[in-house]
C-alpha cells in the first residue's frame, strides 16, 4: 500500500511540474563544471567526481533522477531562467537579494576560508587571535572575514606555501586561506605539522538553485537525501575519497 501510495504522489509531482521534472521524469540539472567565478584550479576534477558521486547517492536515496546538462557560467542562471534546466549547481550565494528570486538547497560541499594552525595549537577560532599574527594572501577576500577582528595582525603572503611555511615555522599563530587548497596542504606537505583549525568562516559553498516556488519538492528531497548520506557518513566517505575532508 505504502509502495502504491508513493507511487502516486510521484507521479502527481512529475505531472504537474511541482518536482521539478520534465515529462520524462528526468530532472535537469545545469552546471558549470569550471565552477566561474570560483577557481578549484587543480581541486576541480575532484570537485566534479564528488559531485557526481553525491547526485549518484541522492538519486539512489530518493529515486530521483538525474540528468547533468553542462553549461558555461555566464549563461547558467539565463538557462535556468528560461526553463533550459530544472535546477542548476552554483556557489551562488544566499544572499536576500538572491533568495528572492531562487530556492535554495543545504550546502553539499562547504567552501569559504578556514583557520589554519599548528597542529598542536588550541586555536579553534579568530577571536582566540588577539593580538596575534595571522596570514593571508595578498589580495584574496579572506582578509575581508581576518578584518571583522580588528585585534588580530594581519600578515600579507603571495603563496599558500609561504603562508603554511609561516605558520609551521612559528612565525605566525594561524593563516585564513580557501577551504580547499588549504585541505590539500595540509593532507599532504605539512601532514602532522599543521591543522585546519575551524568550520569554513563564510557561508560560501555548492548547493542547488532552482527558480523561487518552483521545485519546492526537489530542494526538499535534495536536502533529506543529503541529511540521510551525513546520518550514515557517507557524504563524509565522499569527502575523503575524493580529498576534500
Amino acid at each position: 500500500m505504502r509502495t502504491i501510495l508513493f507511487a502516486l504522489i510521484a507521479f502527481f509531482f512529475a505531472s504537474c511540474g511541482c518536482g521539478g521534472q520534465n515529462r520524462n521524469g528526468l530532472l535537469r540539472v545545469g552546471v558549470d563544471v569550471s565552477w566561474a567565478p570560483l577557481d578549484f584550479d587543480e581541486m576541480q576534477p575532484y570537485v566534479n567526481g564528488y559531485t557526481e558521486d553525491v547526485l549518484r547517492e541522492i538519486s539512489r536515496y530518493s529515486g530521483m533522477e538525474f540528468v547533468k546538462i553542462n553549461a558555461s557560467w555566464d549563461n547558467l542562471l539565463e538557462g535556468l531562467q528560461r526553463g533550459t534546466y530544472d535546477a542548476v549547481l552554483s556557489s551562488l550565494p544566499p544572499y536576500p537579494y538572491n533568495q528572492a528570486k531562487y530556492d535554495f538547497s543545504q550546502d553539499y560541499l562547504e567552501l569559504g576560508p578556514v583557520l589554519v594552525t599548528a597542529s598542536n595549537a588550541n586555536y579553534t577560532d579568530l577571536q582566540h587571535l588577539s593580538g596575534e599574527l595571522v596570514g593571508v594572501i595578498s589580495g584574496d577576500p579572506a582578509v575581508l572575514v581576518v578584518q571583522k577582528y580588528p585585534d588580530v595582525i594581519v600578515r600579507n603572503y603571495n603563496s599558500y606555501p609561504e603562508a603554511l611555511s609561516a605558520v609551521a615555522d612559528g612565525e605566525i599563530e594561524g593563516a585564513v586561506l580557501d577551504r580547499l587548497p588549504a585541505t590539500s596542504y595540509v593532507r599532504d606537505l605539512y601532514a602532522g605539522k599543521l591543522k585546519i583549525a575551524s568550520a569554513p568562516l563564510t557561508g560560501l559553498g555548492l548547493h542547488l538553485v532552482a527558480p523561487k516556488g518552483k521545485a519546492v519538492y526537489l530542494i526538499r528531497t535534495f536536502d533529506k537525501g543529503l541529511a540521510q548520506m551525513k546520518k550514515k557518513k557517507k557524504l563524509n566517505s565522499l569527502l575523503s575519497k575524493w580529498r576534500l575532508d
